[in-house]
Parts: structure tokens; C-alpha cells; sequence
């Protein structure tokens, strides 16, 4: 079990604190209401978040497409998508309301009292690749008690890169093994090991709906729970 005492927190944020897939299912949903379109929105938006900002991010990451703000990202997709499945009587407001979806994201049932008791040991913050506006706008939406945010946008690169999560240990001031990654995400919590974070694997079983798989963990994480209530209670046995 690791033996430095860890300070800080760092959280992904789409998928480990915000139920992305639910949250923009709604929202399509919502609007199929207001215009009678239909969409199967659980698929649309899987393919949304795959075939689009996963996608750019692995582009970004291999250096085939500049640091593009997150809302740029997903509106290409949404417009391709949208092309895709027939819709064309969409109005330019509402394309872009309903692009905005991604920075209006609702969080998981055990945000809340999670990151507040985690809040009383550490200092806490999301790290993700999410552009600062998009992070700002989730954080205030859902009174997130952050002691500061952290956006790949500021060191321009995304996560996984080896070398993000030591800028990110630079901006802190601190060494890597005092900060623990907190993510639902391997590949995120893999790199994040490899370069001397501590590392905790929340299980968001329902991340891409139900029915899903899980991802496979190819290695072991520092911590393996079902919340951030369950990390806490972990992480206070320890103390």
C-alpha cells in the first residue's frame, strides 16, 4: 500500500465525476419532445462521445490536430451526426443549446458528499482534458467544492500523455507520489502510475448506459472502489 502521504486529489471528470451518458441522453431526449424529432439518443450519444472528442483527443495526442476548445470538438461531430441520421429541421440556436449539453453535465449520486469529505483531508481538483470553460461551467452547474481547477488546456497537450501529469506535479509544486489520479478510465490511471501518481480506479459501472461491459484493468491501481464515499472511508482507515 503506498507508503507517501499523498495531499492532493486529482479527478477525471467525464465519466468519474459526471454522468455524461444519462445527462446528454436527456437533454436529446428533452428535445425530441420540443421538435418531434427521433433519435436513438443512448446510441447517438455514445457515438457523440466516441467517434468525436475520443476520437480528436487520440488525434491531438498523436499531433494530427491542434488543441481545439472542447465545444469546437463536439459540435464538428454533432453536426456530422445530426447529417447522419436525417436532421436537417434544427435551428442554428438550437444545434448550438444542445451542443452545450457537455458543459451542463449532472454528476454521479455520490459526488457530493464524497468530494466534500474527501475535501476535509486533501486538496481536491479535477484534472481532465476538458478546456477550462467547459470545466468551470460543470463545476458551478453542480456547486462542485474544488480548491482549484486543473485543464489540459493549459499545458497544451491531452491526457494520456506521459509528460502531462509531470506538468501537472510542476503546477502543484509538488512530487508525484503526493498526488493521487482518481478516474473510472485505465489508460488515464495507467499513465498517470507510470509516472509516479498514486492511483485510485472508481467503478462507474453505467458510464456508456446499461449493458455495457466494464473496460478490462491490465494492472493494478493503488485503490479499486465504488465511490468516492467508498475511497474516503478507505483512505481514512489509512490515516
Amino acid at each position: 500500500m503506498p507508503t507517501t502521504p499523498v495531499k492532493v486529489l486529482c479527478f477525471d471528470v467525464f465519466g468519474t465525476v459526471t454522468d455524461w451518458y444519462s445527462s446528454v441522453t436527456n437533454e436529446g431526449e428533452a428535445l425530441s419532445r420540443e421538435t418531434g424529432i427521433q433519435i436513438p439518443w443512448g446510441e447517438f450519444v455514445t457515438r457523440w462521445r466516441l467517434e468525436g472528442y475520443m476520437a480528436a483527443l487520440q488525434d491531438i495526442s498523436s499531433g494530427k490536430m491542434d488543441i481545439t476548445p472542447t465545444a469546437t470538438i463536439h459540435k464538428t461531430k454533432l453536426l456530422s451526426l445530426l447529417d447522419e441520421y436525417g436532421v436537417s429541421e434544427l435551428t442554428d440556436a438550437q444545434i448550438d443549446h444542445f451542443n452545450l449539453a457537455w458543459n451542463r453535465l449532472g454528476v454521479w449520486s455520490d459526488v457530493a458528499e464524497g468530494l466534500s469529505l474527501l475535501k476535509e483531508n486533501y486538496m481536491i481538483m479535477p484534472f481532465s482534458n476538458g478546456d477550462y470553460r467547459c470545466l468551470l461551467e460543470i463545476s458551478k452547474r453542480n456547486d462542485l467544492p474544488w480548491d482549484g481547477i486543473i485543464s489540459a488546456d493549459f499545458f497544451k497537450k491531452v491526457k494520456p500523455d506521459p509528460t502531462i501529469y509531470l506538468d501537472a506535479a510542476a503546477l502543484l509544486q509538488l512530487p508525484p507520489e503526493e498526488i493521487m489520479m482518481v478516474a473510472c478510465h485505465a489508460q488515464d490511471l495507467t499513465a498517470a502510475k507510470n509516472a509516479g501518481f498514486k492511483t485510485a480506479y472508481v467503478n462507474r459501472l453505467l458510464e456508456f448506459g446499461p449493458g455495457v461491459p466494464q473496460e478490462d484493468k491490465p494492472i493494478a491501481f493503488d485503490y479499486d472502489v465504488s465511490s468516492f464515499i467508498d475511497l474516503d472511508q478507505v483512505l481514512r482507515a489509512e490515516r
